[in-house]
């Protein structure tokens, strides 16, 4: 798994990386993408399901001017009512790190941290679970 290293800064920093998961879900998304909004709204399913066998990371990652803004990203995530890390990434340094250029995209590793899914779209979401579990 690349180096989450180089976020602008880290939202929601007391729901850091637990050891126990046995999948790390890294999810790309942006404030400005509507995609994203409906996506998150579905990931606090997996969330449910998973429990703390499953470990989210938000990479925000910028399309549009506003969504530099700390405050309005601030904002989006107590409407969304996002609970894990959110990594601001306003320099793209993560995005670069992937090889990401899209939102929403979902990046599953599994406990030795080697990707075993990739997925970019809404429609990945229909996918998550059944790999998630897989991992697992």
């Amino acid at each position: 798994m690349p180096s989450l290293s180089g976020a602008t800064r880290i939202l929601n920093r007391k729901n850091t990386y637990e050891e126990s998961a046995k999948a790390t879900l890294v999810y790309f998304w942006s404030m400005s993408c509507s995609e994203c909004a409906q996506s998150i709204k579905n990931l606090k399913e997996l969330e449910r399901i998973f429990g703390d066998r499953l470990t989210v990371h938000a990479i925000h990652m910028p399309r549009e001017k506003e969504d530099y803004s700390e405050t309005l990203v601030k904002e989006k995530i107590k409407q969304l009512d996002i609970i894990y890390p959110v990594y601001l990434d306003n320099e793209l340094k993560i995005s670069d790190r992937f090889g990401n250029k899209f939102v929403p995209a979902f990046y599953i590793f599994d406990q030795q941290q080697q990707l075993r899914f990739f997925k970019a779209g809404y429609f990945a979401l229909k996918l998550l679970q059944q790999k998630i579990e897989r991992i697992i």
